[in-house]
């Protein structure tokens, strides 16, 4: 019977790679052809133009990845700089209208994009020190930030405070507590955060559009033409190169956890032990 459900299981994961592997196909297919007319099987003409293009001055898909990632670091930096203390004082703390401050950090979920962005445009403007890069960024913390602060608060609920004040009575400050106990803890939820943040940075077409004007080519920007014109091998090969870098995250994201848990608790109980003792590399 348990080899079976072993079997099913297996069964039923290798459906779902090959449902998620199987678009791809046809995508790499596309952009190394010239001509695919319907109803073939395979295409009539092979041709590396389109990747030729895409590596043209004209193409940009290098300066585009550049301004992709650059906007997508300086949003992580962002929701990491305001998400992790708000995150904490939401999980472990009670104050009066709680249920509304966190209701309103989350509220980007719910309000259109158009309103909302519209909004943070206006305060980029007057905010005049912020370049194409920040103001960009800035619009994409607000998409981001919802599903940052959830996942680092729902760590933080299960982590408690148990062990934080019992540091604290053995002499630990705020800083050493965070480091030695709470950090390694939130470690896991913080490289799922993260990678959430990355991803959906670098996906944002509207955000970007409207908070540079349209003058900081990122990828979305660049494939959407492309897109609207119906050119599938131009398209595909931009798709393509789109999916690198968030191929590239996800490994890092699993090379990261593996690391961690491969050390398991070691960094926490080193952490308790330094508190009790006061023993402490800081």
């Amino acid at each position: 019977m348990v080899k079976r459900f072993n079997s099913f299981n297996h069964l039923w994961i290798m459906l779902l790679v090959a449902f998620i592997l199987l678009p791809f196909i046809p995508l790499i297919l596309w952009s190394f052809t010239k001509q695919w007319p319907w109803p073939l099987l395979v295409p009539e003409k092979w041709s590396l133009e389109s990747w030729h293009y895409l590596f043209s001055n004209t193409g940009m898909a290098v300066e585009a990845l550049k301004n992709s990632l650059m906007v997508s670091f300086l949003t992580l930096f962002g929701n990491l700089v305001f998400g992790v203390p708000a995150a904490k004082v939401l999980a472990q703390l009670n104050f009066k209208g709680k249920n509304a401050v966190f209701l309103i950090l989350l509220s980007p979920l719910f309000i259109p994009y158009t309103v909302s962005i519209i909004g943070v445009h206006d305060l980029a403007i007057r905010l005049e020190f912020l370049n194409p890069y920040m103001s960009v960024a800035l619009g994409h913390m607000f998409v981001t930030f919802p599903y940052f602060i959830a996942t680092i608060w729902f760590e933080f609920q299960l982590i408690g405070s148990k062990i934080q004040e019992a540091a604290k009575m053995l002499g630990a400050n705020e800083w050493k507590v965070f480091w030695w106990i709470e950090l390694p803890l939130l470690l896991p939820s913080l490289f799922l955060g993260s990678l959430l943040v990355m991803i959906i940075s670098l996906s944002q077409y509207l955000p970007t559009w409207i908070m540079s004007g349209g003058t900081l080519l990122t990828l979305p920007l660049v494939i959407f033409p492309f897109a609207s014109s119906g050119n599938s091998s131009i398209v595909s090969a931009y798709s393509i190169w789109f999916f690198l870098p968030i191929l590239f995250l996800m490994i890092i994201y699993f090379i990261l956890m593996k690391i961690h848990s491969r050390r398991g608790n070691t960094f926490g109980k080193e952490g308790i032990y330094a508190s009790k003792t006061g023993k402490h590399s800081l």
